[in-house]
């Protein structure tokens, strides 16, 4: 495990941590690691930790509503044992944070591991001299966190996902976008026009798409979230008709407005990320998204790539953190 002496951490540094590690050893003949989707297992000394103070406050963050969902999904499910029944199947699990308090520290000690008895695997371990510096440190770096458990949930879907990637596909979207991503079997191309793709999976109750399109880059104002709302509302109009005559595909602003955040954990380098419902004007279906938009340097444009879900009365927090991770698996060619 990698050792982080704290009293206060900076986030930052946590971040850069979670690139520093997270280089996959090659050769490594680890077990695939266990657990539900967006599962995270806490490990306590005692079951006084996970009723009390501690437990609160993971529960507090972790199990928040997830932002754009329809119906109320938390963000992580959680599951929890004592140390003592930490045994060699529990090692296995994705996303594991280990909680100690120690009294003989005289401050609050981090660890982060990756892949140490599974993989893909991130163990988190907190030692506090008290229950209140425990939680203070937990308080402070939580987003830290849970980008590292939320990058190996993407790591284990592609995992998954990537034996049946669909190479037709995928060669049309480079060809198209000069990018490789992983489209896996299953979806096919619903339009091809000069600026835009629809990449679509359809099921007897549910259906999945994929939006690709570039606009001219010009200003960073165009990063701004209602310059992003704009730019959407009218490529949909344009090109994502609804059932019934008429109507089409716009966002949701009155009930679930966007939320856009700015990652620098985004596998080009950066992306505007937005969430929100997607909704039909003219009819009355909806959803959730989820997008990324980014310069793209060789062609001076701005790429979005947007992933939505359509499965009414059923929960859509997974199959839509599926699509999010079929847009982080896209990766930029190599600069000569």
């Amino acid at each position: 495990m990698r050792n982080i002496h704290i009293p206060v951490l900076a986030l930052a540094f946590l971040l850069f941590a979670v690139s520093a590690c997270d280089e996959k050893k090659e050769g490594s003949k680890k077990d695939r690691s266990a657990g539900g989707t967006s599962e995270i297992l806490v490990v306590t000394q005692n079951d006084e930790q996970w009723d009390g103070m501690i437990g609160d406050t993971i529960r507090a963050f972790f199990l928040q509503p997830q932002y754009g969902l329809p119906q109320p999904e938390a963000l992580n499910k959680l599951a929890h044992i004592k140390v003592s029944g930490f045994n060699d199947m529990f090692k296995k699990h994705k996303c594991v944070l280990l909680v100690e308090i120690n009294p003989a520290l005289d401050r609050t000690v981090v660890e982060t591991g990756e892949d140490l008895w599974a993989a893909p695997q991130r163990v988190i371990k907190i030692v506090a001299p008290s229950r209140t510096a425990w939680c203070q440190t937990f308080n402070e770096q939580k987003e830290a966190y849970k980008v590292m458990y939320d990058q190996v949930e993407r790591d284990r879907i592609l995992s998954v996902l990537r034996p049946s990637n669909d190479t037709k596909i995928t060669q049309r979207i480079k060809d198209k976008f000069g990018f490789d991503i992983t489209i896996p079997s299953g979806f096919f191309i619903s339009k091809d026009e000069s600026d835009f793709m629809w990449i679509r999976k359809e099921l007897e109750k549910n259906s999945f798409g994929i939006f690709i399109y570039t606009t001219p880059y010009k200003d960073t104002l165009q990063l701004e979230r209602n310059s992003l709302i704009s730019v959407r509302d009218r490529m949909l109009q344009k090109h994502v008709p609804g059932p019934t005559d008429g109507s089409f595909m716009t966002t949701e602003k009155e009930f679930v407005p966007p939320v856009v955040n700015y990652l620098s954990t985004y596998p080009t380098g950066f992306a505007a990320e937005m969430r929100g419902m997607w909704c039909l004007v003219g009819d009355y279906m909806a959803g959730p998204f989820v997008s990324y938009t980014f310069p793209d340097n060789r062609t001076g444009n701005l790429v979005t790539m947007e992933g939505y879900v359509y499965y009414p009365n059923h929960d859509k927090r997974d199959d839509l953190l599926q699509l999010q991770s079929l847009l982080y698996s896209v990766r930029m060619p190599k600069e000569e």
